[in-house]
Parts: structure tokens; sequence; C-alpha cells
């Protein structure tokens, strides 16, 4: 027989395994997406001559690349769960110490 722990994992692995298909699933789109941009994007950059801002490849280089947002976001976001993690075991805790 099952535990409730077991099955609790085994819920969540179900739910990692739909996660990650979807994810592929998102990735294969933007892939057929993406090649199928860069078969007109040639014409564009010709259409868009002439309508460049002034100095905005100077800040444009300041900017952090696309990769290093999203790994400060996921740092942050884990900082956050780490803290809330915590939170709930102290919360856990102090309800035990007021039920003695």
């Amino acid at each position: 027989m099952n535990t409730v722990q077991e099955i609790g994992q085994k819920v969540q692995e179900q739910t990692l395994e739909a996660v990650r298909k979807t994810q592929d699933a998102a990735v294969d789109a933007v892939t057929a997406w993406t090649e199928t941009a860069n078969k007109v994007t040639p014409q564009l950059a010709d259409f868009a001559k002439g309508y460049e801002m002034p100095g905005m490849n100077e800040v444009t280089k300041q900017l952090p690349s696309v990769g290093e947002i999203i790994d400060s976001n996921f740092d942050f976001a884990q900082q956050v769960l780490t803290s809330q993690r915590e939170f709930a075991h102290r919360i856990v805790e102090a309800t035990k110490k007021a039920a003695k």
C-alpha cells in the first residue's frame, strides 16, 4: 500500500514531467518561429535603416545580457523560496511551543 508521502512524491514527479514536456513544446515552437522569422529578418534590416536611435548602441552595451538577467532573477527567486521555507518551519515551531 502506498503511503501519503509516496503518493505525494509520485504526484510531484508527474507534475515535473508535465512541466518538462510543456517546456519542450514551447522551445520547439519558439525554434520554429525563430527559423521562420530569420528568413524575413534580412528584409527588415534594410527597411529599418534610417530609423536608428542615436546613442542607442552605447546604452545597450551597458545593459546585462539576457542570460545574466535570467540568472539574476532565478537567483533572487531561490533566495525568496529559501526564506519562505525557513519561515514555514519557524511558524510550525511556534505553533508547537504554543500547543504545549
